[in-house]
């Protein structure tokens, strides 16, 4: 593969990672998730694994249970392989009851902000192997800030 061929390659795979931080989780377009994620995807994330599309679909419907308005911003993102790498904040308004690994809370009407890595693992050109990891989190709901 030319340097060329691989910058392309990360270049479609960094987009279909912004369709689903900007496209599924900010705007709640879940039906997007069968175009961006592969069959057999397993999905890390802090509060458990989460394998096959139906259960990826299930966080993207809750997110929108819980939060009433929810934004993403990537600030880096970079790969190597058939792996990309983004470090990004999420910034949201409560609308229920948030599930975290330290309890629930009730997060109605109040602002959430977390920081986060995630590591895309790809196959075919779809996301395989998501793992996420929050980081930098202050304040009550389960170290999420709340405002």
């Amino acid at each position: 593969m030319t340097d060329q061929e691989f910058t392309n390659e990360l270049s479609a795979e960094a987009e279909l990672v912004r369709r689903y931080f900007h496209e599924v989780l900010d705007q709640g377009k879940v039906e997007l998730i069968e175009d961006l994620f592969h069959p057999r995807c397993v999905m890390h994330r802090p509060g458990g694994t989460i394998v096959g599309i139906d259960s990826v679909r299930g966080v993207a419907e809750r997110r929108k249970e819980t939060f009433s308005q929810f934004e993403t911003q990537i600030h880096d993102i970079f790969g190597s392989g058939d792996r990309l790498v983004v470090r990004l904040s999420h910034h949201g308004v409560g609308g229920g009851v948030w599930p975290s690994r330290l309890g629930n809370y009730d997060v109605s009407g109040k602002m959430v902000s977390w920081d986060a890595i995630a590591i895309f693992r790809f196959d075919n050109h779809r996301i395989i192997s998501p793992h996420q990891d929050v980081s930098g989190r202050s304040g009550a709901a389960g170290g999420a800030a709340l405002d």
